[in-house]
């Protein structure tokens, strides 16, 4: 056998042994994703605050331990977020926003409305509390009613202060009224100029912006009528 002939075997021999190899090796199947879960509350105790398409900054959802023998009227105060009446007869804000004389903040507990008077009811693990705001005489959907909102944005303070007011929508309302009806703020004596908003009067350099929907108003912009679902803002801003 030449040298030649030789080396054609040997390389035959190698690709040979190469092949049966590769015949061997399994082929890699891509492997299953896993389903990451959710992660379970089943033994906390659920609290919901829906500020749905009104007030959507306020709406969170907050968890807490299940300790034996709390109350719904406990979880509501040590939530941090609401505040209760003097008389722990209702709902006095949430998360920095009040509501006019004819809104309230309605409770219910796993779907079920609760009055104050009931909210010492105990607690069980994994029960839902869905806070939310409602007509006072439930007489219908706020959403389809319409509502008023007043944002004050006091970013210029240390605080960052941010608070909403919320009133259901009335014929022929102006910013004025919303204005003077939020108790937020104050108004000249002929009620035509902002003098102070939540106590603050601005500084030398300082001055409040007064917008309806994102667009600055000018002179006479406290004279314009409100349509439902308004959003009225008062900005703090530096001249």
């Amino acid at each position: 056998m030449s040298y030649k002939s030789g080396l054609i075997l040997i390389m035959i021999a190698i690709i040979a042994l190469l092949g049966t190899a590769c015949a061997a090796q399994p082929i890699e199947e891509p492997e299953p994703q896993v389903q990451v879960e959710e992660e379970n509350h089943d033994d906390d105790i659920t609290l919901k605050i829906d500020g749905s398409t009104l007030i959507p900054d306020v709406t969170s959802n907050l968890h807490f331990d299940y300790m034996e023998g709390i109350t719904l009227r406990q979880a509501l105060e040590s939530s941090q977020m609401i505040e209760l009446t003097n008389e722990g007869k209702g709902i006095s804000s949430v998360g920095d926003v009040s509501l006019d004389s004819t809104l309230e903040w309605g409770v219910k507990l796993n779907k079920q409305d609760l009055k104050p008077e009931e909210w010492n009811t105990k607690l069980k693990k994994g029960d839902v509390i869905f806070v939310y705001v409602k007509t006072v005489n439930n007489e219908a959907d706020l959403t389809e009613q319409g509502a008023l909102i007043l944002t004050v944005n006091n970013a210029l303070l240390n605080s960052g202060e941010r608070l909403h007011y919320v009133s259901r929508y009335e014929d022929n309302i102006t910013v004025r009224d919303l204005l003077r009806m939020s108790g937020i703020v104050k108004l000249n004596l002929n009620n035509k100029q902002i003098i102070a908003v939540n106590g603050h009067q601005p500084g030398m350099h300082e001055k409040w912006i007064l917008k309806v929907n994102n667009k600055e108003l000018r002179e006479n912009g406290l004279e314009m009528r409100l349509k439902p679902h308004d959003h009225v803002q008062l900005e703090l801003v530096r001249m």
